[in-house]
């Protein structure tokens, strides 16, 4: 964790919450932050009664009274920080305890997560175990929305950043994959997050969607005189046309792998999108003209440039004199495999006139057609990555009727058609089902969308469907959840598919998958052990396959287990970033 900018505190300094106390979140809940501590604090005794007389104590964390509407069942969770240890304490009518002390030198930068579950704190140092409190005697113990101090109640000491507080227990590899990068403030089950880094200004801004901001009063910015951007080992540009569907999603994943290694990443669409809602803490260009590209791309000291399937942008980088690497990627190309193949014999010059390499997924056409057309050209082939830490199943209210999901445009290559007369078959035998599919808008035509309506109506479909029209990639791990818990699958339906993202992100929500053999999905599904294949057009032994989905629990279950560990073990952002850095690595050994 780089800490060029943070907020130091000298004995007067607080940050004070919208709310001061966060009663959303009972008994289970995660307070994590990083601190720099400079004086000691009192060490008390570990008890979970009576009432300690605070003297000395460095409140990172506030233990705000819980009982301020007059419940003294209530109390509000603080730690407390010195150069000697750490102290949790709690705080309502008549009850100050410590409930967990530990006493152990805390020099530097040290990362701090108390993990309350049932009302027992657990506390790790730098991601590691490091000792269990007393059970709370309390009916509810609540986090705090006050940090660093507050008068009657002691003031920290040094310098604090990355608070957040999250409304589970946190998993130990949970903490230690996360402790040492920045958080989107999506991330599921994250209540709050302050990052302390505005390096300006009286707000600590709250980065999740609950807004939860802070006023300070009596702290300093502080950054050290090396305060610039700390030095990455190169910057990438990622273009494509627009910011949505499987490319988005692929450049947040591949985002979030390159930044742990120290690669600044950056990208160039040419239209707006929806995607864009998907926020990341990057700089993201949207720009058709030519003189303002040129200008992203001169300003940008970028060491190499990957252009996704715009073959017109591919040869206007390259004429306005660009020096550094350029790549041609490739992740899924028109409505069958025919057409991708013509597409490359008919383009080949451009490409291979163009751009220094060549990369795209483990996706068999692509494989052959590339290998087919420019044998001599440098070529890498290697997974895509998913990160499911931040992306998983997640526990929602079970659903009584089971549910059939489709992700997709309303366009011809999607198939939208075959999922309409699947879905309607297996209402006929079950009419309980329903459907729910979830497209962007903005992506499909006017003939396309009054097709989708009448195909609607002539099935008699109106009653069982619901329609998710742009839906932010944060909420889709919820609606995966809901699916697969519901008894239901995800279905897809697509003719041809570069990668599959939409299939992959159900799998990892224990979400089962119905798919037809689109060629980018064969990395994900293998029949009746990860997923379940059928005949592209072959309505009726879909419906034999999502009947035995629907039916065989055994069957079902089994599939959702080991599609997630498929996921994790396959597509893992290590090996991504792995592959990507040996590629650029391999291309400055060569002489373009």
């Amino acid at each position: 964790m780089q800490h060029n900018t943070f907020l130091a505190f000298q004995k007067n300094g607080t940050i004070t919450t919208k709310k001061r106390l966060f009663t959303e979140i009972k008994n289970t809940f995660t307070i994590e932050f990083w601190a720099k501590p400079e004086l000691p604090h009192e060490i008390k005794k570990m008890t979970t009664s009576g009432f300690s007389k605070i003297i000395n104590e460095r409140f990172a964390i506030v233990p705000v009274f819980g009982a301020y509407n007059g419940d003294g069942s209530r109390a509000g969770v603080g730690v407390s920080v010195g150069t000697n240890g750490v102290s949790v304490y709690e705080h309502t009518i008549d009850h100050f305890p410590a409930t967990l002390i530990h006493e152990t030198p805390i020099n530097g930068w040290t990362h701090i997560a108390v993990v309350y579950a049932n009302k027992k704190p657990t506390l790790y140092i730098n991601g590691r175990y490091t000792k269990t409190g007393k059970i709370s005697r309390k009916k509810t113990v609540v986090p705090s929305g006050v940090f660093a101090g507050m008068k009657d109640l002691s003031f920290y000491v040094g310098g604090l950043k990355e608070i957040r507080i999250w409304s589970t227990a946190r998993m130990p590899h949970e903490i230690q994959q996360n402790m040492s990068k920045k958080l989107t403030g999506n991330e599921q089950e994250l209540f709050g997050y302050w990052k302390l880094d505005e390096g300006t200004g009286i707000i600590a801004h709250d980065s999740t969607m609950n807004k939860n901001d802070g006023t300070i009063e009596g702290a300093d910015w502080s950054s050290p005189k090396n305060s610039e951007k700390p030095k990455r080992d190169m910057n990438v540009l990622f273009t494509f046309f627009v910011p949505s569907g499987g490319i988005e999603t692929l450049n947040r994943q591949r985002f979030y792998a390159l930044e742990k290694e120290q690669i600044n990443c950056h990208f160039l669409y040419t239209q707006n999108g929806t995607g864009l809602q998907n926020k990341i803490n990057t700089s993201i260009f949207v720009s058709d003209n030519d003189d303002e590209i040129k200008d992203i791309i001169l300003k940008g000291n970028y060491d190499a440039i990957i252009v996704a399937s715009d073959l017109v942008l591919l040869q206007t980088i390259k004429n306005f004199g660009y020096k550094g690497i350029l790549i041609y990627e490739n992740q899924g190309l028109g409505f069958n495999k025919e057409y991708a193949d013509n597409y490359l014999q008919i383009h080949a010059p451009i490409i291979d006139n163009y751009c220094d390499a060549i990369l795209y997924p483990q996706t068999p056409h692509l494989i052959q057609a590339f290998e087919t057309y420019f044998p001599n050209k440098k070529k890498f082939c290697f997974h895509n990555c998913f990160n499911t830490d931040d992306f998983k199943y997640q526990i929602h209210t079970k659903r009584n009727d089971p549910i059939i999901g489709w992700v997709g445009r309303l366009e011809e290559n999607k198939n939208w058609k075959d999922f309409l007369s699947i879905g309607s078959k297996l209402i006929t035998k079950n009419p309980s089902i329903q459907l729910w599919m979830f497209e962007d808008d903005t992506l499909s035509s006017q003939e396309e969308r009054l097709a989708f309506e009448q195909k609607v109506n002539e099935l008699n479909l109106k009653n069982h469907l619901t329609m998710y029209v742009n839906q932010p990639h944060s909420k889709m791990a919820e609606y995966f959840s809901i699916i697969g818990d519901s008894g239901g699958f995800i279905c897809s339906t697509s003719k041809v598919e570069g990668f599959g993202y939409a299939v992959l992100e159900a799998m990892v929500c224990r979400c089962p998958v119905l798919s037809t053999d689109s060629d980018g999905v064969r990395s994900f599904i293998k029949h009746n052990q990860t997923g379940k294949f059928f005949d592209q057009g072959n309505i009726d032994q879909a419906e034999l396959e999502g009947n035995e989905l629907l039916s065989n629990i055994p069957l079902r279950e089994e599939i959702r287990r080991n599609a997630v560990e498929h996921i994790k073990t396959n597509f893992s952002p290590d090996k991504y970033s792995e592959n990507f850095i040996n590629m650029i690595q391999d291309l400055k050994k060569a002489d373009y």
